[in-house]
């Protein structure tokens, strides 16, 4: 259904499409537009007269608090970042409050000054089916109804304003193609609502079209196969790179799914083949921005050209960047550079941002990241490039793998024999996991963070040989050194740790009776790397491993 706003013409604006439906699946049962409905007005009558902050992690929970938002006549603020700091911080930038449902998985963050709710999921009067046109009400197209942050995923997150009626509008565009069985999708989540990827394809599309959610939340495989045992056929499963990983690692048998959806993060030909392969159905991503939500869609292993959504045109600009305009959609220039193909589609060439000059070369850091990935062995994998505001020649590359069957040696080994040497990483460490969020994004800011911690060096202890040890008797007698043995005993004694054992040692200078020699350790994945200083200099250095585990 379309309705005329102005001079122009909006598909159907109601806070709800067709409310008789099933909107929701939850843990006690099927939630109808009307029941939804109901819940949302009981909720918006005890919710400050204020912006919200939604701080719920189960989908149904932020979807109700979305629509009680709007029916208050306010708007949400979604971002990435749940810490209680960055959440308090945005409320207080907003004049907004930070409000949770009694239940919620997410409460226990709920910043000082926040609110929590109750939950009212009686069945709605007919009174307010037949009499009370504001039940379900129409939202005016023009009105702001949410502020979406950036991930920063490159810098420091950036709010886009999201109007009612260009909201509505990308949905009922993205569900011909989301959803395009004679059947409506049951859409089951492993994505939070709170980030423009889920908040499009798990609230909205619950919202303004055909499609139901299954509620709930859950970080674990078994959370999501439970969920798509809730949900009748044709399932969709809205996911990430990481968390498909996850899915086909855990050898948990799911129902049938109908598709994958993935976003947030390149998504690996290798794991698009195991996915498809475990599923026994079509892998797909959709590419798309916070700025726009999305507007393409390819199933991977097809090849690397992406189709539009319906109704997109494109302008080439001056530097070869291209300019977006939707339906609904303010005009964004691309954040990549594109190749344009027939028939709608085109490729993706590489991030504006992601270009890498090292010693006169020009490289992808996405390319090189793809590279890392395809090695045997990695189950995920990033490049962080060098800090360049100091302008240093000698800069290297750092990377991070999470491979625990390869060592890093080998690792860097197989890249020499696959990228230009300028861009080989200086190291190459090995993590129990890379920090990413909850979409799989892996910010720059946080992969500097996991570098500096890694990098930082923790003094351990200090050890002064006295010139009558009885090790020193006989031991060059006119200028007695320090044994290199005592030095060792005497850095592993300090150690924090006793379960590594010495892999590599190297002496660099001697060390004499009566000398302070200061001993610091660097964590360095699974490694602990040893130094040793004497009065200014460098006397030891050691490469620590954890002892292999005993059967």
């Amino acid at each position: 259904m379309y309705k005329g706003v102005g001079d122009q013409t909006w598909p159907d604006l109601s806070l709800v499409y067709a409310p008789e439906r099933v909107v929701f699946v939850t843990a006690t049962g099927p939630v109808t537009g009307h029941t939804f409905l109901q819940a949302a007005h009981h909720l918006a009558e005890n919710l400050p007269d204020q912006p919200v902050v939604p701080v719920c992690a189960d989908v149904f929970h932020f979807t109700l608090l979305f629509a009680a938002a709007l029916i208050k006549g306010h708007y949400v603020l979604l971002s990435s970042d749940r810490s209680p700091t960055r959440l308090a911080h945005l409320a207080q930038q907003h004049n907004a409050t930070c409000v949770t449902l009694a239940g919620d998985p997410e409460a226990p963050q709920l910043p000082d000054g926040g609110t929590a709710l109750n939950v009212d999921l009686e069945p709605p009067a007919a009174s307010n089916l037949k009499e009370n046109s504001d039940f379900n009400p129409v939202i005016e197209a023009q009105r702001l109804v949410a502020v979406v942050f950036t991930s920063g995923s490159t810098g420091q997150p950036v709010g886009h304003k999201k109007y009612w009626g260009g909201l509505v509008t990308r949905s009922v565009t993205a569900r011909v193609l989301l959803d395009p069985e004679a059947q409506p999708a049951s859409m089951v989540g492993t994505v939070p609502p709170y980030h423009m990827y889920g908040f499009e394809t798990l609230v909205l599309q619950t919202l303004n079209t055909r499609v139901k959610t299954i509620a709930g939340s859950g970080p674990y495989p078994a959370d999501w196969v439970a969920r798509l045992e809730q949900a009748s056929a044709p399932r969709i499963l809205v996911t990430t790179p990481l968390q498909l990983r996850g899915l086909v690692k855990s050898g948990l048998q799911p129902p049938a799914v109908r598709r994958v959806v993935s976003a947030s993060a390149p998504l690996p030909e290798k794991l698009a083949e195991e996915a498809e392969r475990f599923l026994k159905t079509d892998v797909t991503e959709i590419y798309g921005s916070t700025e726009t939500g999305s507007v393409a869609i390819r199933r991977t292993l097809s090849g690397p050209y992406w189709t539009w959504y319906r109704d997109i045109t494109l302008q080439t600009m001056a530097d070869g960047r291209v300019e977006l305009s939707a339906p609904g959609v303010l005009s964004y220039v691309l954040a990549d550079f594109i190749e344009t193909g027939t028939n709608g589609t085109f490729q993706l060439l590489g991030r504006v941002t992601d270009l890498l000059k090292l010693g006169g070369k020009r490289g992808s850091l996405a390319a090189l990241n793809a590279v890392l990935n395809n090695l045997p062995g990695v189950e995920d994998g990033a490049f962080l490039p060098p800090d360049m505001s100091g302008v240093d020649p000698q800069a290297r590359m750092q990377a991070f793998v999470v491979a625990p069957t390869v060592s890093a040696d080998s690792l860097l080994q197989a890249l020499r024999q696959l990228i230009d040497p300028v861009f080989l990483p200086r190291r190459i460490v090995q993590v129990a996991a890379l920090p990413r969020n909850a979409v799989g994004k892996l910010t720059l800011q946080a992969l500097r963070d996991l570098a500096a911690t890694q990098n930082a060096e923790e003094e351990i202890g200090t050890v002064t040989v006295p010139h009558d040890h009885p090790c020193l008797a006989g031991h060059f007698p006119e200028q007695p050194v320090v044994p290199g043995v005592l030095l060792l005993d005497a850095a592993y004694a300090l150690l924090p740790d006793a379960n590594f054992q010495f892999d590599m040692v190297k002496f660099l200078h001697p060390v004499f009776p009566e000398q302070p020699v200061v001993f610091s350790i660097r964590r360095a994945g699974v490694s602990l790397r040893l130094t040793a200083e004497c009065l200014g200099k460098t006397v030891l250095r050691a490469v620590l491993k954890a002892r292999p585990v005993e059967n």
